[in-house]
Order: structure tokens, then C-alpha cells, then sequence
């Protein structure tokens, strides 16, 4: 049995910054006044020699907090106003919490750390990253900690399999395959330039799916910011083209709604005129007129493979990811002109 190696210590820390104990407490807990010089050096030799605090001293004496950590963006408005208006993100919530108790852990809702002093209020045992961007400078921050960590869709630039995503590239082709089936000829997208896999893996799927059948592609990127607004803008512009298309794809989260503004502007019915699909499900597009067909990301099972993933690799695991998770498709009025849409397997008929 290979045995545990002895966890770095603040008098390590000290040693390494040639400084005293209570100066390095003081850095870490951005308390006091310390020379700025001093303070780097003292982060320095936290991240050198891997040392995180812990607040409590039976986790010290057991080498582990029973706590995993889910963190989100930061966010100007709020993370609490955020989570409200996105379905998705709360049921991740949820998931995660009822995987995390069912493992007899708790779950901790925390920030993004930006920095090792951030670490201080993370005293966890691993860290689930919720949408990660490319390079994702979280994720470094929590390495050199050596903090274990697994991402809910991957970081462009990681490598190493420690994260849980949708099948995006099987469910793009599902929609894509769906809106034919029900009569489109020309099919545009919207998405965003945004540094997410979800958004680059989606765009590779409709544009491979269009080269394949010597498609010329409509794709138009949005702000991820102000997707509605942005969405609408877009919509306007290719309904205006001499060939516009009769089905639009709206990855980001509310950019349908945007779709559907325009379209009523512009006086395109749905599904008559113009088909609509969405990337991500919500209760928003369920209740909206016309409901609208989704791909459901099935929030609860990602999160689940999460907790379960980030187990693996607190135990010890070398390599357990990636974990895929299949998607479904929600097929509800707006795409539905035909009949004879499928209603079992990884599609759903709802909203007739």
C-alpha cells in the first residue's frame, strides 16, 4: 500500500518565504498591513510548496473535510440572481447536493477562486468547476493548491479527462436531422464566440453536418452577455437575406426568446414559416408561445457523474473521464410539422 504523503504545513510555508508564521497567516488571510514584496513572496512559497489552509482541525487530523465545492462564474448581477433565471444551473445545484449526500459529503456553493488567498474560505477536499472558460485560470489556481478538481464541460486547452460534458456534436445532429425530417431546407444557427467547449463543440457539429451535405452554412455569433437583444438582431438579419432561412438553431440560453421576438416583428409564424430549436432546455421555453423544441442536458445525471468523477479522483484514480452524458431531444410545437416524429429513444414529444 502505497503510503500518504505528509501534507505541506504553514511553518513550511514560513520556512520557504523566510518569514515569520504570523506573517504568513496574515497574507493568507489578507489581514495587516505586510510589505508588498514580503506578500508576493509569501504567495509565491504557498503555491511552490502546496500548502492550503484549513480552518478546522479535525480535518487536519483526518486529511479530509468531507466537503466538495461547486463553483460558478462570478458574475456582476450576482450569482443568487444568476441561478434564478437558469434553470439548468439550479438543477446542477440540486444534482450535485443529492450526489454529494448520498457519498456522505456536504456540498459547498462557492465562487471561482482567482487567487491561493481565496482558498482560505475553500476548506474542501475538491472542487466541481461549472462551465469552464479556456485556460480557465481557476482551474491553475486550484492545481497548485493541489486541490482536485473536475469541470462540468471541458476547459479548451485541458487534457488530462477530469470533466463530465453533454454528447454536444450527437445532439446538434439530432436537431439538425429533426428540422429536416419535419420539412427545413435551410437551416441557420446562432451561437457565440464565447471561450466555452459547448459553443465550439455545437458550431463544429453544425458545420460539419452542412459540409457533409454541400450545405452552405448560416451561422451568426451573439453576445453571451445580452442573448436575447443579440439574438433578435441576428434573427432580423437572416430573414432579411434573399434565401433566409426556415429553421433557426439558438445555442445560447435565451436567445431563442430573441428568435421569436424578431419573428413575430417580422410577421413569420412558427412553426409555419420559421422552425425553431433550442441548444438548452428551460421551464421559459416549455411555457412559451409557441413552446419550444429543446435539447434537454439533463442537468441532474451530469451533475451526478460529476460528484462520482470527483470521488474517483479524491480516492486516488489516475484517469476516470471523461464522462459523457447523453442528451435528449424535446420535440414540442415549434419544430413539429409533420407527423410521425419519433417519441421514445433520445426524443421526447411534448407540446402538440
Amino acid at each position: 500500500m502505497t503510503q500518504r504523503r505528509q501534507s505541506p504545513t504553514i511553518r513550511d510555508v514560513a520556512r520557504a518565504a523566510g518569514v515569520s508564521v504570523t506573517t504568513v497567516s496574515v497574507v493568507v488571510n489578507n489581514k495587516g498591513r505586510v510589505d508588498p514584496q514580503t506578500r508576493e513572496r509569501v504567495k509565491q512559497a504557498v503555491a511552490e510548496v502546496g500548502w492550503r489552509p484549513r480552518r478546522s482541525a479535525q480535518a487536519l487530523r483526518s486529511g479530509q473535510s468531507r466537503v466538495f465545492a461547486l463553483c460558478f462564474p462570478r458574475h456582476d448581477r450576482g450569482v443568487g440572481d444568476w441561478l434564478l433565471n437558469a434553470d439548468y444551473d439550479m438543477q446542477l445545484v440540486v444534482g450535485c447536493a443529492a450526489a454529494a449526500v448520498d457519498a456522505g459529503r456536504q456540498l459547498l456553493l462557492a465562487p471561482r477562486p482567482r487567487d491561493i488567498s481565496d482558498l482560505v474560505d475553500l476548506d474542501v477536499d475538491g472542487v466541481i468547476l461549472a462551465d469552464p472558460q479556456e485556460g480557465d485560470p481557476a482551474i491553475t489556481v486550484l492545481n497548485r493548491a493541489g486541490i482536485p478538481v473536475v469541470t462540468i464541460e471541458r476547459d479548451l486547452r485541458r487534457t488530462d479527462g477530469w470533466w463530465v460534458e453533454a454528447d454536444s456534436a450527437a445532439s446538434t445532429r439530432r436537431v439538425l436531422d429533426h428540422l429536416v425530417d419535419q420539412g427545413a431546407e435551410t437551416i441557420a444557427m446562432i451561437t457565440s464566440d464565447a471561450p466555452w467547449a459547448w459553443f465550439e463543440d455545437t458550431s463544429a457539429a453544425y458545420l460539419g453536418w452542412c459540409e457533409e451535405r454541400k450545405l452552405r452554412p448560416l451561422l451568426r455569433l451573439i453576445d453571451v452577455d445580452d442573448p436575447r437583444r443579440s439574438a433578435a438582431d441576428a434573427t432580423r438579419s437572416l430573414l432579411s437575406l434573399r434565401k433566409a432561412p426556415d429553421a433557426i438553431v439558438a445555442i445560447p440560453r435565451h436567445a431563442p426568446l430573441g428568435v421569436l421576438d424578431a419573428a413575430v416583428e417580422m410577421g413569420r409564424s412558427v412553426p409555419g414559416e420559421l422552425l425553431l430549436a433550442a441548444g438548452m432546455d428551460s421551464q421559459t421555453l416549455e411555457l412559451s408561445s409557441p413552446p419550444v423544441t429543446a435539447v434537454d442536458l439533463r442537468p441532474l445525471e451530469t451533475a451526478r457523474a460529476a460528484v462520482g468523477l470527483l470521488e474517483r479522483r479524491v480516492d486516488g484514480d489516475e484517469h476516470a473521464g471523461p464522462v459523457v452524458v447523453e442528451t435528449r431531444l424535446v420535440v414540442r410545437t415549434s419544430t413539429l410539422r409533420r407527423a410521425g416524429t419519433p417519441g421514445d429513444g433520445p426524443y421526447a414529444v411534448t407540446g402538440e
